[in-house]
């Protein structure tokens, strides 16, 4: 029998994971305490704080992000069993965009308040859909060619597992689609339209739980 290198363990990718996650929520706070000596020499400091609402308006919605995010992906990582090259680069590739995010944070608190609005939306939006739209593309065209073996405690069966996630990934990344380039024309309603695609998924047991059955039709 030949011997072969075998597959990483999908524990090593979420080490790296959390490693990335726990230094791009670090690097959301850099803003808010480089605005710390601006604020305090200011002649009225909580007339100050308001003035710089759009650097923690940033900051609470970049942490709810990246924290959704994470507890998202480990509440799907739990059942997953296997690796192979498209998964790993898969996982690569999202935390690129995660990585990425305080970036887009950065640049909606810089220009939240100037006229600059409409980009600073636009490129925190890009930002905020590149990991959705790059698991949409995996699970939609990828997954056929190297198939997701999940535990045997998963809740449903496996192929309704995958169906359910393409189904959410697929509204997801049409949210996406239409919602940033509305930032051009109207920031503030594209602004409305992240908003409620992030808190959809700040209890990601709670949809599973509630809308898996309905997306598989199961009873």
């Amino acid at each position: 029998m030949d011997l072969k290198f075998k597959n990483i363990s999908h524990k090593l990718i979420d080490s790296l994971s959390d490693g990335v996650y726990s230094i791009a929520l670090t690097l959301l706070g850099l803003n808010v305490v480089e605005s710390v000596p601006e604020i305090s020499h200011s002649e009225n400091i909580n007339a100050a704080f308001l003035e710089h609402w759009p650097t923690f308006f940033s900051y609470a919605l970049g942490f709810i992000v990246l924290f959704s995010s994470w507890y998202q992906y480990h509440v799907i990582s739990q059942y997953t069993r296997n690796t192979n090259a498209w998964v790993v680069w898969n996982h690569g590739l999202s935390m690129a965009w995660v990585a990425l995010l305080p970036f887009g944070v950065a640049l909606l608190s810089q220009n939240l308040n100037t006229s600059n609005r409409s980009w600073g939306v636009f490129y925190f939006g890009i930002c905020l859909f590149g990991t959705v739209w790059t698991n949409w593309t995996f699970f939609a065209f990828v997954k056929f060619k190297a198939p997701i073996e999940y535990t045997e405690d998963l809740p449903l069966p496996a192929e309704d597992m995958r169906r359910a996630t393409t189904i959410f990934l697929s509204v997801a990344a049409l949210m996406g689609v239409i919602l940033v380039p509305l930032s051009l024309v109207n920031p503030w309603i594209a602004l409305i339209g992240y908003g409620i695609f992030v808190g959809s998924s700040v209890r990601p047991i709670e949809s599973f739980n509630k809308m898996v059955p309905v997306l598989t039709k199961r009873e």
